[in-house]
């Protein structure tokens, strides 16, 4: 009998489950899944659409997608297309809800502004049919716009942001990219300035510049070139078809940029010409088009020799450094790095040294950057202090000399360094005299520092 009663009363707790799972919880989500749906003013997947039209009372813009996905503008130019704006807008309309039917038919479309709405939207999909909506007046308070689908009777109310989301001009959806090109395959750049010609080549993962000078580049500061270039948008377009360039002084430009792309090394260039205003007239080869780029643009392209050379004094990484020399004219220190990595002074007496001392002392001079490039053939060394220099470093690697840095007198607020790994003579800034200046007391740990250190470590 007991038995009996718990199957019984266990047969009723699987059917109450049964219950709230079907009543409770699946019904409920499938019907507000149902209403969603219902809702949805389009039933379309974004990669179905093949063509936007946008007619608004004033104009019209026709968009065209293109086999490999980007977008096309067909009228009222041929152009491209920007690509991320026109996704956005095929986003919103697929996204975009019917939230109230305010009449199942409307004998006068100009009560809800849709008799000349303030644009129609047709969507033209791959199995070629085409889905159409109009958007109206805004509701009194603003929040909701009047639609009505080609295929309904229906007027109904959306969320008025998705009418924002559609007021576009051909310049908002063309493509506004000043110069069009894939920064990680860029091969070479040319700047030229009037007569000055800047070079640079891509060689593995660094840059080399070769005129006007061969040298290293300053990779960062090319990097840096290159994103502002990719980046930058025309301000506004001028003359989609010029027939002379001559009136903006495009034909003889004082600013050229030329990249050469890819393995095929395909050129892009661009040309800035005269001042207008504020910005500048430019030119992209590869497209017709006269624009306007603002003067920041401008400004960041002008660049000199000096700002695209590599500046860095001297070059080691800090952690394969084991043994470090300073001389001075009355003194010499060596510090050496033992086995556990702790720095300890060896001359002129044998202590414990300030690991962060030594460190921040190795990546001051790895952190020189010249101010002034002085000369590549400095000839006798005595005009800048380096024949009996003020502070000679020496940097070793295991056993082979890595860095040999002179300090020579100071111009100003600047001092000569050269290493004798190159021949050039550089300009700093002087505070690195005051960085390597030590007496053996600063760089060595206390009793008291050292005997806690080999209690942390033990």
């Amino acid at each position: 009998m007991k038995f009996k009663t718990t199957a019984i009363l266990a047969g009723v707790l699987v059917a109450l489950g049964l219950y709230v799972w079907l009543y409770e919880i699946r019904r409920p989500a499938e019907m507000k899944k149902q209403k969603e749906a219902e809702q949805r003013v389009f039933l379309f997947s974004k990669e179905e659409v093949k063509r936007l039209t946008l007619i608004y009372p004033d104009k019209k813009i026709v968009c065209a997608k293109k086999p490999e996905g980007d977008w096309r503008l067909i009228y009222p130019i041929e152009t491209e297309g920007d690509k991320d704006a026109i996704d956005r807008i095929v986003s919103n309309l697929k996204g975009a809800k019917a939230e109230q039917v305010v009449a199942d038919s409307a004998a006068d479309l100009s009560e809800f502004g849709l008799l000349y709405p303030n644009v129609k939207v047709y969507l033209d999909l791959e199995e070629g049919s085409t889905d159409t909506l109009l958007l109206g007046d805004r509701s009194p308070t603003g929040d909701f716009v009047f639609g009505q689908k080609s295929s309904r009777p229906q007027v109904f109310t959306l969320r008025s942001w998705l009418l924002s989301s559609l007021e576009k001009t051909v310049y908002d959806l063309r493509d506004k990219r000043v110069l069009a090109f894939d920064k990680a395959k860029v091969k070479k750049l040319e700047l030229a300035q009037g007569r000055e010609r800047i070079v640079c080549t891509q060689m593995g993962h660094q840059w080399q510049m070769e005129k006007p000078l061969k040298t290293k580049a300053d990779k960062n500061e090319i990097e840096r070139l290159l994103s502002r270039l990719k980046n930058a948008k025309a301000k506004k377009f001028v003359e989609e078809k010029p027939k002379s360039l001559k009136k903006y002084k495009l034909h003889k430009p004082q600013l050229e940029i030329t990249l050469w792309v890819g393995e095929n090394k395909a050129r892009k260039l661009l040309r800035i010409g005269d001042k207008k205003g504020e910005d500048y007239y430019a030119w992209d080869e590869s497209r017709s088009p006269v624009f306007l780029v603002g003067a920041d643009l401008v400004k960041q392209l002008r660049r000199t020799p000096f700002d695209l050379r590599d500046k860095t004094v001297a070059e080691f990484e800090v952690n394969d450094i084991n043994k470090v020399q300073l001389i001075y004219p009355d003194s010499t220190l060596v510090c050496i790095k033992d086995t556990s990595g702790n720095w300890l002074l060896n001359q002129p007496v044998e202590r414990r040294a300030k690991n962060w001392k030594i460190r921040g002392m190795l990546w001051d001079i790895k952190g020189l950057k010249a101010q002034q490039f002085v000369t590549e053939e400095p000839g006798r060394l005595s005009k800048y202090g380096l024949d009996k220099p003020q502070i000679i470093a020496r940097l070793w690697k295991d056993e082979n000399p890595v860095v040999e840095l002179l300090v020579g007198k100071k111009k100003g607020d600047l001092v000569y360094v050269k290493t004798e790994q190159r021949p050039t003579v550089f300009l700093v800034n002087d505070s690195i005299v005051k960085n390597l200046s030590f007496k053996w007391k600063d760089i060595v740990e206390k009793a008291s520092e050292s005997g806690e250190a080999e209690e942390k470590k033990e």
